[in-house]
């Protein structure tokens, strides 16, 4: 029989031995202050005693979910999505099974390899229930709000009326007439209607 510890009786071990990890990193900019555990905090705190009890973390399987997305601003970003499996291997050659879910976004080609880590990051932190001092999701209640009312055609097109009745330049007449037609309501007679306006704006009568 092997003096070898299975990888169940490892990584209690490797538990053991790392029972804390404080928040050494900080958000200091944006409306949102925190501070926070960065990957590179788990790793260096999991990693040498992993090494030591003979316990290794290896990606299996990745779900991949990518989104292009703009924040507030207008700036686009590339939103990840990925749900991790792992293998867990004890020195005894046996292995267990988990998983995490990591999101992230970033400007350039960095979404992914975030996401990555903080999948990999919150895998380490629950699979060694790590004490995190975050607020429990039941401190919070959220009522979602009911989806906002779909407008109808008849009730498009009256707004693309009141738009054009108050439209002062050609542009905005134009920029009206535009939105009709991308609506598909710009008709023969929304046509005409247009071309009083224009008529209205620019003084003189507009060939339609």
């Amino acid at each position: 029989m092997s003096d070898k510890l299975t990888v169940q009786e490892a990584w209690a071990a490797v538990m053991a031995d790392v029972q804390g990890l404080g928040k050494n990193q900080a958000v200091t900019s944006g409306p949102a202050r925190f501070n926070f555990r960065g990957v590179d905090d788990v790793m260096n705190a999991v990693g040498p005693v992993l090494r030591t009890h003979g316990v290794s973390v290896v990606p299996t399987e990745v779900t991949h979910s990518p989104e292009n997305v703009t924040t507030s601003n207008g700036k686009g970003m590339r939103n990840v999505t990925v749900f991790v499996k792992y293998a867990i291997h004890g020195p005894a050659g046996d292995t267990m099974a988990g998983a995490a879910a990591g999101e992230a976004a970033d400007s350039g080609d960095k979404a992914t390899p975030k996401a990555m880590s903080v999948a990999f990051r919150t895998f380490l932190l629950q699979a060694l229930c790590l004490p995190t001092n975050e607020p429990d999701p039941d401190e919070h209640q959220y009522e979602r709000a009911a989806p906002p009312a779909e407008i109808t055609p008849d009730q498009r097109r009256a707004m693309i009326l009141q738009g054009l009745g108050e439209s002062e330049t050609e542009a905005a007449v134009r920029e009206w007439g535009n939105r009709a037609h991308a609506f598909g309501l710009l008709d023969d007679a929304l046509k005409a209607t247009v071309d009083q306006h224009l008529a209205r704006v620019t003084g003189q009568a507009v060939a339609s």
